[in-house]
């Protein structure tokens, strides 16, 4: 017992703190790793951007169109159809879009759609497209097609 009294702790020695910095080898690593990541964010997106110029070029041809023809010309409709199929040729197989041609044609749009627009209007457009003739101009709403054929070029695949 006698020794127990003898025992004295004396203060614990605390190290130093850590200073907290950049310059050790991990954070250099961890920085580079997230620049990577960053340059191959970056250049997705770049990939991206371009492979979808062909819609914008379509997207600003079908604007043009819409703002130089006056609403019920009966060239618009061949037209914008023109545009649109040149589109599909660039996202789908050749062999399948280039062979379809009337309600085909427009059953093809249509699945790309949320909601049918084309096969409802099959008659004035096909009439447009093969007959030159515009019939029922009064029930079609041009901007309402134009809208509808951009629509399907931003969000056809």
């Amino acid at each position: 017992m006698q020794q127990d009294n003898n025992i004295t702790l004396s203060p614990v020695i605390e190290a130093p703190p850590i200073p907290f910095t950049m310059e050790t080898l991990g954070w250099k690593i961890v920085f580079f790793v997230l620049a990577l990541c960053l340059l191959y964010v970056v250049y997705k997106f770049y990939l991206k951007y371009k492979h979808n110029a062909y819609r914008r070029a379509a997207v600003s041809q079908i604007e043009a169109l819409k703002s130089q023809n006056t609403i019920g010309n009966d060239t618009l409709i061949p037209q914008i159809m023109f545009v649109i199929k040149q589109t599909a040729l660039q996202t789908y197989d050749r062999k399948e879009v280039a062979a379809l041609h009337g309600e085909s044609w427009l059953n093809f749009l249509d699945e790309k759609l949320k909601k049918p627009f084309y096969t409802n209007h099959s008659k004035v457009i096909t009439d447009a497209i093969y007959k030159n003739e515009l019939k029922n101009a009064d029930s079609f709403n041009f901007n309402e097609f134009a809208e509808t054929s951009i629509t399907w070029i931003k969000k056809h695949a």
